[in-house]
């Protein structure tokens, strides 16, 4: 039993330490945050400009074709130039409802385009589904594209753009250009794409009408209907699964959200479902007054995903050209709540906990998204660069005044919105501030811990009303359900003196190289509990520590030579001259280096991972061609150096350090070797590909003497060595000067308190970098 527990933690921190981050999950620059969303969108999302989507159809009757073929959702294949990228035989259909539905035909239809539909791979700016909506129900064409700028601060939502769109040479008009909830989506949001994702669907029967009717009200909005998971297929569209009883996680998710009494509720579902991004989710609906929504129908105008690597289901936003119009600007900022057939708001909102959880979120969004200056200057940058586009479409909805007059009425919305949620008692108490966290091992800051070794979490935290309970929240890897404890201020859990506004509470020790995630809840003594969070974003904007990688016991092979810009010395097997790694085996025995690693990112020392049978004869040398090209012969790494300079770690089948070392900007040509071979320091000189560092020649001999930095990454100090008497100055990645001494042969500088990141070390003519990493 010891033996397989040993191998499960072996296995999840193998799968901790591999992991690549998503595009919108990413480190701060001093690698203590880790958030999720509030990236900007580039290429043919780039919301600074409009998008050409140029349609040339060879069919002649590919009008019809396009209606006939809408209840199908079957493709027709048309030539597609995208900023004039042009890319055959894609496919197109139109899409929508009511906006399909109430539009003249052959009017401006909404189309879906499938990049791949007929030639498989086939995709652009890495992309496969495009939807092009037309702006159905919103007479100003921004709702949609300014909506879903603000949603992907928070939570997962499509990228968006605007498009003018041209069919056979007809210029239709402006478009909202929004990404699918493919899985490319997925995959730029979650840690895979190996879940569950559905389109929750209206019912069979039942009319429409605001909010909900046939819309699935009752049915698909996670709703419980019973152990039989057959009752939830009618009302969800499975769109893909990874999972072996897809239905089954649907099924008890909706258990866990409907049936539990509110006091029980919490425990059971954070473990099924995305809970705190759940109540984002429904703030940002009922904020921006989504009028398709499940907030408001129910069904069909979202999508859930089960992530596999959580375990946690998570409602997704689809459909945005309907917010801010209409009743919508006055709904109350607890829509639903009374409902049954919305659980999502009538079961969250109404437990007292959660619901405060979403009055913090929501006063968040407030602040960031309803400040006047702010979403104001957006619509106005957004109406001028679609004005004159708007003007010469040919197929309008709405007339080009009616565009002009929309401006001003959805800033007048905006501003109702804003006055509703301001004058709403809840949303204007107070939460408590939460400052100065930092964490601690053995006393000191910052000091990252070694296996199974605790950490204390400090805060401060103050409020008028004074404070009822102070939570620390905290998980392993980048995902994932949290565990919660209680914060003190009694002067018993290293937190300072008693009643000093400093609260403290313990992480407890995990296992090597584990991420550990974190955050603060204060909830204020004030009769409603009023809560607040640090980071405001709370589970998907968290601090993060990284638990010591240990050292391996394997030593024998070493990093002895690299070249990281390579156009003339030495080339593959395909005559490529591609970057080159060189390894050496110091010993005299043959060297399995079979599933060990080799990594330029030590937040993924499992970059590359030699295969099956890799050996290293005695006093031998083994190359790797860094070039991101696996499908070539040979030993091919899944990426490439950077003649700029970077960090380079060779790691055991267990994770631990073989050997690292660090570079800084490398010439055309240029090695970086050890010398002596196999065991000195690393200096520029001419390569010996595959062959002893040690020139012998005097006419060969080309070093060029640098500094000899090590342990490289460090953790609590570093040692300087260098041949001759010179000053050193150390900036760190915002550019300033955090350290200055001259080297006298060996230095060795004291980091303990030095926050995790790269460092410049700039001596009389050279800069290295190294990586503080704890």
């Amino acid at each position: 039993m010891k033996f397989k527990i040993l191998l499960i933690l072996s296995l999840v921190v193998k799968t901790m330490i591999a992991q690549d981050l998503p595009y919108f999950m990413r480190f701060s620059d001093d690698h203590k945050r880790l958030i999720t969303g509030n990236r900007e969108s580039k290429n043919v999302f780039d919301d600074t400009k409009i998008h050409d989507f140029d349609f040339r159809f060879s069919q002649t009757d590919y009008l019809n074709q396009l209606t006939t073929n809408y209840n199908t959702k079957k493709d027709i294949p048309a030539s597609l130039y995208i900023d004039g990228v042009k890319y055959d035989s894609v496919g197109v259909r139109y899409k929508g409802q009511t906006s399909f539905q109430r539009v003249v035909a052959n009017g401006k239809k909404s189309f879906n385009v499938t990049m791949n539909g007929f030639i498989k791979g086939q995709d652009h700016d890495g992309y496969e589904t495009f939807n092009l909506n037309n702006a159905y129900e919103d007479e100003s064409n921004m709702r949609e594209v300014t909506y879903l700028s603000h949603n992907r601060h928070h939570i997962p939502a499509a990228r968006s753009a605007f498009a003018r769109v041209f069919v056979n040479g007809v210029y239709y008009g402006v478009y909202a250009l929004v990404q699918g909830l493919d899985s490319e989506f997925i995959n730029e949001w979650f840690l895979s794409n190996d879940g569950t994702r559905w389109r929750a669907e209206r019912s069979v029967t039942g009319g429409g009408g605001p909010g909900g009717g046939g819309f699935g009200a009752g049915t698909s909005s996670i709703n419980f209907l019973g152990t039989d998971t057959t009752l939830y297929k009618p009302n969800y569209t499975l769109k893909k699964s990874g999972m072996l009883h897809p239905w089954q996680d649907l099924m008890v998710a909706s258990q866990a959200l409907n049936q539990p009494a509110l006091s029980q509720m919490y425990d059971t579902l954070h473990k099924v479902m995305d809970v705190d991004r759940a109540l984002w989710f429904v703030a940002h609906e009922i904020m921006f007054g989504d009028d398709d929504s499940y907030i408001n129908k129910g069904g069909m105008d979202y999508y859930i995903y089960f992530d596999k690597e959580t375990g946690r289901l998570v409602p997704l936003e689809y459909d945005g050209n309907s917010v801010m119009r209409g009743m919508a600007a006055t709904w109350s900022i607890f829509n639903k709540e009374t409902d049954v057939k919305f659980p999502l708001a009538s079961r969250l909102l109404k437990e007292p906990e959660l619901r405060q959880r979403y009055l913090a979120h929501a006063r968040v969004m407030f602040n960031e998204y309803l400040d006047k200056t702010t979403i104001d200057s957006k619509i106005e940058k957004y109406y001028a660069l679609i004005d004159s586009s708007v003007n010469t479409g040919t197929k309008k909805i709405y007339t080009y005044d009616q565009f002009k007059t929309a401006k001003t009425d959805l800033i007048n919305l905006i501003t109702t919105r804003r006055n509703t949620f301001t004058a709403n008692t809840e949303f204007k108490r107070i939460g408590p501030s939460i400052s100065n966290v930092q964490f601690m091992t053995e006393g000191v800051q910052d000091k990252t811990p070694d296996a199974n070794e605790e950490v204390i979490v400090n805060a401060k935290v103050e409020v008028a009303s004074g404070i009822k309970l102070v939570r620390l929240y905290y998980g392993t890897g980048f995902d994932g359900v949290f565990e919660r404890t209680d914060m003190f201020d009694d002067g018993k859990h290293q937190d300072g003196i008693e009643n000093d506004g400093v609260f403290g509470g313990v992480i407890p020790g995990q296992v090597e190289g584990a991420y550990v995630r974190y955050y603060i809840e204060a909830i204020a003594n004030d009769g409603a509990g009023t809560a607040s969070y640090m980071p405001v974003g709370a589970e998907h904007d968290v601090f993060i520590f990284r638990v010591n990688v240990g050292k391996s016991n394997f030593n024998e092979v070493v990093i002895n030579e690299i070249m990281a810009s390579n156009t003339t010395t030495v080339s593959d097997q395909d005559g490529e001259f591609d970057d080159w790694i060189e390894l050496y085996n110091t010993s005299s025995q043959t060297m399995d280096i079979s599933g060990w690693s080799i990594s330029d990112n030590p937040d993924n020392l499992m970059k590359f991972t030699f295969p099956d049978s890799t050996f290293i004869p005695a006093n031998s040398y083994l190359v790797i061609w860094a070039d991101e090209d696996g499908l070539q012969s040979g030993m091919h790494a899944n990426f490439k150096l950077s003649a700029s300079g970077e960090n380079l770690y060779l790691v055991d089948k267990d994770i631990k350090i073989v050997d690292s070392m660090s570079y800084s900007t490398l010439g055309t040509d240029i090695a970086f070797a050890r010398v002596p071979n196999g065991k000195g320091p690393f200096k520029i000189q001419t390569h010996t590909f595959n062959k002893s560092n040690d020139l012998v020649s005097a006419n060969d001999d080309k070093h060029i003497y640098i500094l000899k930095i090590y342990p490289n990454p460090a953790k609590n100090y570093f040692i300087v060595e260098s041949a001759q008497d010179e000053p050193i100055e150390i900036f760190n990645s915002y550019g300033y000067k955090v350290f200055e001494q001259n080297v006298n042969a060996k230095l060795r500088i004291d980091t303990h308190d030095w926050p995790n990141g790269i460092y410049l070390i700039k001596s009389t003519n050279q800069t290295n970098k190294i990586s503080i990493l704890k």
